[in-house]
């Protein structure tokens, strides 16, 4: 979707690059005028292009300005409605907006056949046949055919050399951005700070008893949510 979004071309000097096909030719320099992915501002400026496209469509396109604003993330639109009815206009609202500004919608995937009916098959990531399974976004996993959302770990693969670097290394993997985990994380967010206040080196070994992390065997590896969604990424 980077691609999509043209720089204003008084600001692509700021995206200049030297190239040459192979080290006999001379260098030639280029202006990248489109978002480019890995820089810096590349997450902000494809927010905000959203935001600006839900601005300006709110009235045409209601549904879709809401899910927009307030369902987006990163990539994903992650989102639904309490009924078929109003998740279909839902629907066809965010493809309508989306396709005004060139932002073509694939990778869909929803909890009804119906509600994906319409869309072609090489744009769906869930096809309810046999072989589907899990969707994973936003850190977790999904299953659509029994529209529950589930996060799987292991607690117990602590690291065999425990420094600062391995600890939050490890904490790091509990991607958790819908808060949903909040209760079992807080313990290891707790070490961290008491990690902090020894002042150690970042490669430094010291002893972390199980009991001090906070984890244990009674500390569940599978969690389960069941709700309705439907969920779409984009490219």
């Amino acid at each position: 979707m980077f691609r999509q979004i043209k720089l204003q071309e008084h600001q692509q000097d700021f995206l200049r690059i030297l190239w040459r096909p192979s080290p006999e030719e001379d260098m030639v320099s280029y202006r990248l005028k489109t978002v480019t992915y890995g820089t810096k501002p590349t997450q902000y400026l494809t927010t905000r292009c959203l935001l600006q496209l839900a601005h300006e469509g709110k009235n045409k396109y209601p549904l879709a300005a809401l899910v927009i604003q307030n369902s987006t993330y990163m990539g994903d639109i992650l989102s639904g409605a309490d009924d078929i009815t109003t998740a279909t206009e839902m629907q066809r609202q965010l493809i309508g907006l989306m396709k005004e500004d060139c932002f073509h919608l694939y990778k869909w995937s929803a909890d009804s056949e119906e509600l994906s009916k319409d869309v072609p098959t090489e744009n769906k990531e869930f096809l309810f046949n046999e072989n589907d399974e899990l969707v994973k976004t936003l850190g977790l996993s999904w299953r659509p055919r029994e529209d529950t959302f589930m996060y799987q770990m292991n607690f117990q693969e602590v690291p065999v050399t425990i420094t600062k670097r391995t600890v939050f290394s490890f904490i790091s993997k509990l991607c958790n951005p819908l808060g949903l985990l909040q209760s079992i994380i807080i313990k290891p967010k707790m070490m961290i700070q008491k990690i902090w206040l020894l002042k150690i080196d970042w490669d430094q070994n010291f002893v972390v008893v199980q009991s001090y992390l906070g984890l244990g065997s009674h500390c569940p590896t599978r969690l389960v949510w069941k709700e309705t969604y439907y969920h779409q990424r984009k490219p």
